[in-house]
């Protein structure tokens, strides 16, 4: 078996109970500051597309329409798309991810 990679041949149990293998507990908060990186928490990124079509109101979340390149539609079709119509819930559910901070 010595010509096999070391890679492919198990571990024999004796080896893993050595002394230099058992995990020794680290208490960080004692030895470092508490400004240390693993408790300052990521912020998260707002979609982009998202920003730009949606907006948060008092009740939950608003869908803005069309405002440019609209001059191929009749002015009804572009009355409605001037008007901001709220989202149902499963949308709101799916902004508000994409969306943190709005």
């Amino acid at each position: 078996m010595s010509f096999l990679p070391r890679l492919f041949l198990r571990p024999s149990l004796t080896s893993l109970a050595g002394p230099s293998r058992i995990p020794i507990p680290i208490n960080l908060s004692s030895s470092f500051s508490t400004s240390s990186i693993c408790s300052v928490k990521q912020k998260l990124k707002s979609h982009s597309g998202s920003k730009k079509r949606f907006f948060a109101n008092a009740n939950g979340m608003a869908q803005t329409g069309k405002s440019h390149l609209n001059t191929a539609f009749s002015t009804g079709r572009i009355n409605r798309l001037a008007k901001s119509v709220y989202v149902s819930k499963t949308q709101g559910r799916r902004i508000k991810k994409m969306l943190p901070y709005a």
